[in-house]
Order: structure tokens, then sequence, then C-alpha cells
């Protein structure tokens, strides 16, 4: 079985979920020795920085202009048997031999997004939906989403397929600790993520600081955290897993109010260090979180600072059922069920 990568993800972002679960399934494809090629363009990717890819196995693309080359078809040639093509992020090619594949992660912009934005990032994912031989989604609450913008897909076309979770979060052993108790903030700060509820909920937590993970913040974001949280935030950019289990660890909780999750990845990795974390109960995050977490039902400040004080007294229970619930999810589960899915396609 012959099989093409398009890692057009790595030039997109410079870190996530989605290359976290690319490079996931590059590396065992690679261990495993499959015969494998890639297209790509240069990036500084943290993710694509873990893979060692050798380079007769890569296509190496030096537009400058990849946020036009996002939205064309991959015309791929030296591939004269059927091959699996799987693309990152919603690209598709029309080579006559290819079995295409496409991943989707979440409707965000068909939820929450309008203009040019929408309609181009709609456009390009429907186009690719229309071309894929099969489809894989990261959730049952995004197979639910995309029948529900699809609604004439077969059923037996989409697979749903869960993320899995680094091994480099883990438990580490306690440690005295100087600063203050901290809640942690992790990932986009798009306004359906309401980092600004997070904000507003720490004005009414005086005893905890607010550990932000993700982009630098704008200058409109700093002044903001300076009025209303004075002294008592911090941001982590660009950090590596092993600064970020750190970070986990040591947290009081893990904040995660997000109004959508087309699956949730940071809950993940907080339940596997043992923390616990506080959740608004909406959309795919259930299915990740099972029983392990606190997940609170309506984005209200007076629910969640409840939440977050219910943790005091019942860290070692939480601590339990989130291990326990994290082992539900792996990596290598994932590429076993997306090989699974290549094999039915191209035996």
């Amino acid at each position: 079985m012959k099989i093409h990568y398009d890692n057009i993800i790595y030039s997109l972002q410079n870190a996530g979920g989605i290359s976290s679960y690319w490079t996931s399934l590059i590396s065992r494809f690679l261990r495993d020795n499959f015969d494998i090629s890639f297209t790509e363009y240069t990036n500084q990717n943290i993710s694509r920085l873990e893979l060692n890819i050798p380079s007769e196995k890569l296509i190496v693309q030096r537009k400058k202009l990849v946020l036009v080359e996002r939205f064309k078809k991959l015309f791929l040639k030296n591939h004269h048997e059927p091959f699996i093509f799987h693309s990152s992020y919603n690209r598709f090619t029309n080579h006559p031999q290819a079995k295409s594949i496409v991943t989707i992660h979440d409707f965000v912009h068909e939820r929450f997004y309008g203009g040019l934005r929408r309609y181009l990032h709609v456009l390009q994912k429907n186009k690719a939906i229309e071309a894929a031989d099969q489809i894989i989604v990261v959730s049952e609450n995004t197979r639910r989403d995309l029948l529900k913008f699809h609604p004439s897909l077969k059923e037996e076309r989409i697979t749903v397929i869960y993320n899995g979770v680094s091994d480099a979060f883990f438990p580490v052993a306690a440690q005295s600790f100087t600063q203050r108790p901290y809640l942690l903030f992790i990932g986009s700060r798009a306004y359906y993520k309401n980092f600004n509820f997070a904000v507003q909920l720490l004005q009414t937590l005086p005893e905890f600081d607010l550990y932000i993970v993700g982009a630098a913040l704008s200058k409109s974001e700093g002044q903001s955290l300076n009025h209303k949280l004075s002294g008592r935030w911090k941001v982590f950019t660009h950090i590596e897993n092993q600064e970020l289990n750190l970070l986990y660890n040591q947290a009081f909780a893990l904040v995660y109010p997000s109004s959508y999750e087309g699956f949730g990845i940071p809950l993940l990795e907080v339940m596997k260090t043992g923390t616990p974390f506080v959740a608004l109960n909406r959309s795919s995050i259930p299915e990740v979180a099972g029983d392990a977490g606190l997940l609170v039902n309506e984005l209200d400040i007076d629910a969640f600072r409840q939440a977050i004080y219910s943790i005091s007294g019942n860290e070692a229970l939480l601590r339990v059922k989130g291990l326990e619930q994290s082992k539900k999810f792996s990596w290598e589960q994932c590429y076993q069920e997306t090989l699974q899915v290549y094999q039915a396609l191209v035996p």
C-alpha cells in the first residue's frame, strides 16, 4: 500500500491540536516502514521538528503564498497504481489513482464565523468532503455536525476515530512550590473559547493567579489583564511539552470554558497528569471528559466558581478518575484505526 500525505498544516500553524494529530500518525507510519511520501512547504512548526522524515520521501514546495496554495487541489506525479491520499487540512487531489481521505476536526467556521473567512474555509472543506472516499471525524459530536451540514452523506462513508494524548504528559512527584496557586487556560483565545469569561472568573477568585498558554497577547489583551488581574497573570508562548507538563502538574486546575470543541485535546493532557479540570458541558467535551472532571452546564461565573471551590478535599478522587479516563484514548489506537480505514480502500 502506497500512501501520500499532504503536510500543509505545518505551514498554517506553528503548533496546535491538528499538528499533534498529524505528527502522531506520521511518526507511526514511518516507524512501521510503510511506503509513504509527503508534500510540504517550508515551515517552523513545533510538532514537525519532532519528525525525522527521510529527504527522499519529501517533496518540498518553496512557494511563499501558502495561504493561496492551501485552497488549490494538489497535483501529484509518479503514482501509477492506487494509493491513499490524506491531507492534513482539507486539500484534495485530482489524481485518478488516489483514494482520498479527509479528517474533519470541527465545524468552527460554520458555527462561529461569517464573511470571506467563513466562505473560503467552508468552500474548501466542502470540496474535500465531496472528493473523499472516506471521511474521518474525531468525535461523535463532530459526526453529528457533519451530518447536520451535509445531510445527504451516507453514514458508511464516515468513521469516528478519537484523538490520543502524548506520553509527554504524566504525573510529577509532589514538590513544594513557592508560587501562588494558579488556574490554567490553554489554547486559542477565539471568542467562542470564552477567554474573557475566564478573566472575569479570576476576578472573583483573588486567591488564584491565571496562567495562560497560547499565542502572544495582543496589546488590548495585555492592557485588559493588567487592569483586571494586575500582578496575577503570566503568559507562556511556544513552549514544548516538557514545560507544559509541569504547568499542568503544578496548576490547581485547568479552566476550560470553551463553548465548542471538535475534540478537546487539553482535557486529555491534563487528565493524564492527574490535575483536575472545570469545563463547560458542551459539544464534544462530555465525550472526552467522561465522569473524570467537573462539568458546568451553563457559562455562569457563580457555577464555575463553585465548581473550582469544590475541588478542595476531592483532589485524590478527581486525580484517579482523570488518570483512568485518559487511558481510554491513545495515539496508537488512533493510528491503528486509521490504518484500517486505509486498508479497506487500498488492500
